[in-house]
């Protein structure tokens, strides 16, 4: 199950890195800050930042929820859990998230992080389409900035009403792998839309490599993990907040290393 901790805004890595040095790894599957992709589009160009999507808040998902109480409260900078209640014994205990708030995140976020949705505007300027963790919650959106890449959702989490910002991605931007991949099992053709497969395998680009993707990331460096000559798509990993998290880019996008 899901739990919800809360800490001081700002120290929710340190927390998390705590109970994973804490916490008997056979206590917990996962902890992790969950992150979204927001945007920056400035000069006609969208680089991606990774942002804390609830700040003040980190996830938890185990079957020992005592365990995981019991170190926490050892934590000098542990504020407290969300829900907790207090037992017969007037202790607080952990109470798991509900099952829609678990469902709402469950279809949100892969791998502890909300991406890009992609969103296409018709003639008279109102969304007629859209791909990726938007699509469910369009009719939720209070404010959107299409110029600056997002979209502000207002929903019920955690028993009050939230506004969660949702980062968007168009046509003018750069092609990520994931989104084409979304957009043709969806029937979503635009100019330039297809994605190309090429069947050319010396792509002089090999797993160890490092690549950069400036129209997207800025200037930093990823190693690339492995490649998928066919596709001619790269995946390689980035550290944030403590955690790997999976990057698929095309060939023709980056820019090699040395």
């Amino acid at each position: 199950m899901w739990y919800v901790i809360q800490s001081k805004t700002g120290d929710e890595n340190k927390i998390k890195l705590l109970l994973e040095e804490l916490l008997d790894k056979s206590c917990y599957k996962r902890c992790f800050v969950p992150l979204y992709e927001s945007v920056r589009h400035r000069q006609e160009k969208s680089l991606i930042m990774m942002k804390k999507l609830l700040p003040g808040y980190l996830f938890v998902e185990t079957d020992y929820p005592e365990k995981v109480h019991h170190v926490l409260r050892s934590l000098p900078d542990y504020a407290d859990v969300l829900g907790a209640r207090e037992n017969r014994e007037k202790e607080k205990c952990f109470v798991p998230v509900g099952k829609e708030d678990e469902s709402f995140f469950d279809s949100i976020l892969e791998d502890g992080i909300m991406h890009v949705s992609y969103v296409h505007l018709s003639k008279a300027n109102r969304i007629d389409k859209v791909v990726g963790p938007l699509k469910q919650y369009r009719n939720y959106i209070t404010k959107m900035e299409f110029r600056h890449r997002y979209a502000t959702v207002e929903t019920e989490i955690f028993g009050k009403r939230r506004k969660l910002q949702f980062g968007l991605w168009s046509d003018q931007d750069p092609k990520m792998p994931w989104l084409e991949e979304q957009k043709e099992k969806e029937n979503i053709n635009t100019v330039n839309g297809n994605i190309i497969n090429s069947h050319t395998f010396n792509i002089g680009i090999n797993p160890g490599d490092k690549v950069e993707y400036p129209e997207i990331y800025g200037d930093t460096v990823f190693v690339v993990d492995r490649v998928d000559p066919a596709k001619r798509i790269l995946h390689t990993t980035i550290d944030l907040f403590g955690s790997a998290r999976s990057i698929e880019m095309y060939v023709d996008d980056v820019k090699k290393i040395g």
